[in-house]
């Protein structure tokens, strides 16, 4: 892949996880100081999550269909600009619900679409560390976003806020303008009937589809509980919004790191590595008390996402045709966003009826459950040997 097509799929990424990563932790306190209940926030961050979801899935499918993936991300990044906008000026529950809806819709795409280009530019050798650079910009965009998004709600409200993610998210349609684009070849439909089960329903992306959803379901567990916890603990603003900044400096070169050495030893061992730091964060969570207790937490949840997301897509990438690789990255990188919509849904609830401590402690099994399946997977042949199934084959 040519650094200047790395660079333009990494700010427009960038732009996308700044927005995302520097709103998520003080939306619930928008939405509470807009008249919504610990529940109430829940289910609009879910609703939020849900539209998330449905835009990476249109995402693959558009780009398998039309193959017009640059223009895609254009277009959704200057829709996205205006919405955030948007977003701080709603003056209810429902608006700021349906703007929120709105924007995750095209950072979903986004994100698919970006994940979908680094998949059919890099090539296999380098997979796990142009992936691991993209999901970089998680942490890199938590980091940005968590230092400034909290300040200048204290300093000067949620409007103004909104307005300056708006502009700084102008990099997203600005680096689209520069991005690469190429059309591939659609599958031989003989090829296409003999390998499109072995594709899609083996054992292990099944088992890699379902880790990621429950893995993932903890990080919005966390995020959402965090949030809830430390303004209940009366926290600012501000500190709420740090523990994303200091989780995504902590986590900021792991992605990298970890992602070259899965092109080296496997994807398989350092995923179930970012599963543990999970399962320890959730704990620590349950008895956090102190600023640094939530910063250490945030930092291990950011290791689970950002690791899941770059070396999971890397690994989706090693086991689908170039032809399918849309729909293959759109499925698996709308797992953690189901996760999200399961996660934020339940996790209002559970607090309200069980208790945080409770809530938290109960999700960090959900980790372990994902350690299970990883170690359940046995990878199949590449993809790329499938495509080289004889037509005389294929036509059984």
């Amino acid at each position: 892949m040519s650094k200047k097509q790395l660079g333009a799929l990494f700010l427009s990424s960038l732009a996308m996880f700044t927005a995302g990563n520097g709103l998520i932790p003080l939306l619930p306190i928008y939405a509470i100081q807009l008249g919504a209940e610990a529940a109430i926030a829940g289910y609009y961050l879910s609703f939020s999550y849900f539209m998330l979801a449905v835009g990476v899935f249109i995402a693959g499918w558009l780009s398998d269909l039309y193959q017009n993936r640059k223009r895609t991300l254009f277009i959704a990044g200057l829709l996205g600009v205006l919405s955030i906008w948007l977003m701080g000026r709603a003056t209810n529950i429902w608006q700021l619900t349906i703007l929120t809806g709105t924007t995750w819709f095209l950072g979903g795409m986004g994100v698919a679409l970006v994940n979908i280009l680094v998949g059919l530019f890099a090539e296999k050798t380098e997979r796990g560390k142009i992936f691991g650079i993209i999901a970089m910009t998680s942490s890199l965009g938590a980091l940005i976003g968590g230092a400034t998004t909290g300040f200048l709600v204290d300093r000067w409200g949620f409007s103004l806020m909104f307005l300056g993610v708006s502009i700084f998210c102008l990099l997203w349609p600005m680096a689209a303008l520069i991005v690469e684009d190429k059309t591939v070849p659609k599958e031989k439909k003989s090829v296409k009937i003999a390998s499109a089960k072995s594709r899609w329903l083996t054992g292990g992306i099944l088992l890699l589809l379902l880790a990621s959803l429950i893995a993932t379901i903890a990080v919005f567990v966390n995020i959402l509980g965090r949030s809830l916890t430390m303004n209940n603990l009366n926290f600012s603003a501000a500190a709420i919004a740090s523990t994303g900044a200091v989780g995504g400096a902590i986590a900021l070169p792991l992605p990298v790191l970890l992602g070259w050495l899965s092109d080296r030893i496997g994807r398989k061992l350092l995923m179930i590595f970012c599963y543990l730091a999970g399962i320890l964060s959730m704990l620590i969570l349950a008895i956090s008390t102190s600023l640094w207790h939530f910063w250490i937490a945030a930092s291990l949840i950011t290791v689970l996402f950002d690791v899941n997301r770059g070396i999971g897509s890397a690994f989706v990438t090693d086991l689908v045709s170039e032809a399918s690789l849309g729909k293959g990255i759109a499925i698996f990188n709308v797992m953690p966003w189901i996760g999200g919509i399961l996660g934020f849904a339940l996790t209002g609830y559970a607090i309200q009826s069980f208790g945080i401590t409770t809530t938290f402690i109960a999700a960090a099994f959900l980790p372990f459950i994902a350690i299970i399946f990883m170690i359940s997977i046995r990878q199949n042949a590449p993809a790329e040997n499938l495509d080289k199934v004889p037509s005389k084959i294929a036509s059984k």
